[in-house]
């Protein structure tokens, strides 16, 4: 089946702009972005918020950003300053990132995370933020920038060793990434040469000789 994903994307930033339901979830995106920009952040939007707004998912709920290693100090004085609440840092075993904060901004989870690690499967994947692999998007006067399906694709699927749940995004990734243009092939190309497990190799090999 051919999935329309611009029509999806299009209804989706559409409720994600008017319906109140996403009103603190895009209050909060857009103060984020807004600030980021001005202090010179480096950052891509990542995980489900990333899919909903690419028509993929249909909901989500927290929003995670990956950012530049060396900014991470002065995001979070800036998220100290916007009145975010710190609720956890640090890795569980499964997520064994650089740095890793989860904060509460009003009703709103935000994660900040540099040096995205995944250990699961006996090995580890591990994603670093890259100004080359950055999609931008405009949603209304807001300039946004996408991590990559690339490099989601690969997180998603060594979350699965973690959370079974995530399988269901990443098979939705991949429906994504072999009906669309690959736009970073590099990614999956070191992928490949890395210690990931043999599924996902095989599957990125499917995913570059579509």
């Amino acid at each position: 089946m051919i999935n329309n994903y611009y029509y999806q994307s299009s209804a989706n930033i559409q409720c994600f702009m008017q319906d109140t339901e996403y009103s603190e979830r895009k209050e909060a995106l857009f103060a984020l972005c807004e600030m980021f920009q001005e202090n010179n952040i480096r950052w891509g939007l990542a995980c489900s918020a990333n899919l909903f707004l690419r028509g993929i998912v249909d909901d989500f709920h927290d929003l995670d950003f990956i950012v530049e290693k060396d900014d991470c100090p002065r995001v979070r004085e800036l998220m100290e300053g916007k009145g975010a609440i710190l609720k956890e840092t640090g890795g569980n075993g499964f997520c064994e990132s650089d740095t890793y904060m989860h904060y509460q901004l009003g009703r709103v989870d935000v994660d900040i995370i540099s040096g995205f690690k995944i250990v699961t499967f006996g090995t580890y994947y591990k994603y670093s933020f890259n100004p080359e692999e950055i999609e931008f998007v405009n949603i209304g006067k807001i300039k946004l920038s996408f991590i990559s399906m690339e490099a989601l694709y690969i997180l998603y699927a060594m979350m699965e060793g973690w959370q079974a749940r995530r399988r269901y995004k990443r098979i939705l990734i991949e429906e994504y990434l072999l009906q669309e243009e690959i736009k970073f092939p590099q990614i999956l190309e070191d992928a490949q040469k890395s210690k990931l497990p043999g599924w996902i190799k095989n599957n990125i090999y499917s995913i570059l000789n579509k």
